[in-house]
């Protein structure tokens, strides 16, 4: 999703790797993982772009991927076979040598795929609380997360049901700043916070100066 529509996202990532002396590539050719064909029920059409991403990423003799979507995260751990990291274990990894300076309150949403299925936990908040922030853990939170309403196919076959499921998280989050680390929380908070809280990608609290 980053890659198609959030691509400030994308170059900030880039950015990020670049100055932590990660070495990486990127792949134009390469697909949407097939989440969503996943989620839909469309097995032999996810099997079809899954092979064909599995070619291409054969030629290009990958075999690791980094990505900054738990949807894609989850997808290629379990059903590509290939090694895979959210950007947010990379980043803590390597959190001391980011320079970014914070003071201020945030919340910080967990995104379903990422913490429940995944238990990717721990890394974001560690990221965040290094460069200054204080976390304000909202109502429904780590494992006991309440999803934000984009995933699963709901916000494209059941609008109303999705947005009225984000208003309800937006109540939770109890902060003006709400940090996500999922493309898809972060476009559907957005939209439903009209401007009344403001919702930031993590990468965004990384680049700025």
């Amino acid at each position: 999703m980053t890659k198609y529509y959030l691509s400030s996202f994308f170059n900030n990532y880039k950015s990020l790797l670049s100055d932590l002396g990660i070495n990486f590539k990127t792949i134009n050719e390469l697909n949407c993982c097939g989440s969503p064909l996943l989620n839909a029920g469309y097995q032999n059409d996810f099997e079809d772009i899954k092979n064909k991403n599995l070619k291409i990423l054969r030629k290009h003799r990958i075999n690791k991927i980094i990505t900054n979507c738990p949807h894609c995260y989850d997808v290629f751990k379990k059903h590509y076979g290939i090694r895979v990291e959210h950007i947010t274990q990379i980043l803590e990894k390597n959190k001391y040598k980011l320079v970014t300076e914070h003071d201020e309150e945030i919340t910080y949403h967990d995104p379903c795929v990422l913490a429940i299925k995944n238990s990717i936990i721990k890394e974001p908040r560690a990221i965040l609380k290094q460069i200054g922030f204080r976390l304000v853990e909202p109502f429904r939170t780590k494992k006991e997360t309440f999803c934000c309403g984009a995933g699963g196919g709901v916000k494209q076959n059941g609008p109303r049901i999705a947005n009225k499921i984000a208003r309800e998280r937006l109540k939770q989050l109890g902060t003006n700043k709400i940090v996500v680390s999922c493309p898809y929380c972060y476009a559907h908070l957005k939209e439903n916070a009209n401007n009344k809280k403001k919702i930031v990608e993590i990468s965004e609290t990384l680049i700025e100066s």
